[in-house]
């Protein structure tokens, strides 16, 4: 009986700590960027929506972009009118961080006012609105200051 409890211990806190190790893996954003894209390509993806939106994204975004987004889980869209200056564009929630010759300078909130949109058509929003109207994305952006630890 001893022997019986003492193994079912001993595999209970196997399977805790691998659990934990995949929870800490899967939730590790540069491998998280890359396998989600992956993920949401396959034709078995049960949210055609996301499917689409992730071809989409591909198509429109330039190979060394999408590959800068799949490995780090943003994308950095350089400013057009203003030297120095770079947006990065969090695949998933989260706010613009704007760079200014390397360091930040404040953060951006910009979401679409429909919600549930795929994260791959957040992406492509920010990076078209930065590239076709710059002055209206930051007039309509909610503007923070950078964060201390920047």
């Amino acid at each position: 009986m001893s022997d019986a409890l003492g193994a079912l211990v001993v595999t209970v806190v196997i399977l805790v700590v691998v659990a934990r190790f995949l929870l800490a893996v899967w939730t590790w954003p540069a491998l998280s960027a890359r396998v989600w894209p992956w993920l949401r390509m396959r034709p078995w993806w049960p949210v055609p929506a996301e499917r689409t939106a992730e071809a989409l994204l591909h198509e429109l975004l330039t190979e060394p972009e999408y590959r800068q987004i799949c490995y780090t889980g943003y994308l950095e869209v350089t400013s057009p009118s203003r030297t120095g200056r770079v947006y990065r564009v969090p695949r998933g929630p989260g706010q613009v961080l704007v760079l200014e010759s390397g360091r930040i300078t404040e953060r951006l909130c910009v979401q679409p006012s429909v919600g549930g949109l795929p994260e791959a058509d957040v992406v492509l929003m920010h990076k078209l609105l930065i590239q076709a109207d710059e002055e209206r994305y930051l007039q309509t952006a909610n503007h923070f200051p950078r964060s201390v630890w920047h």
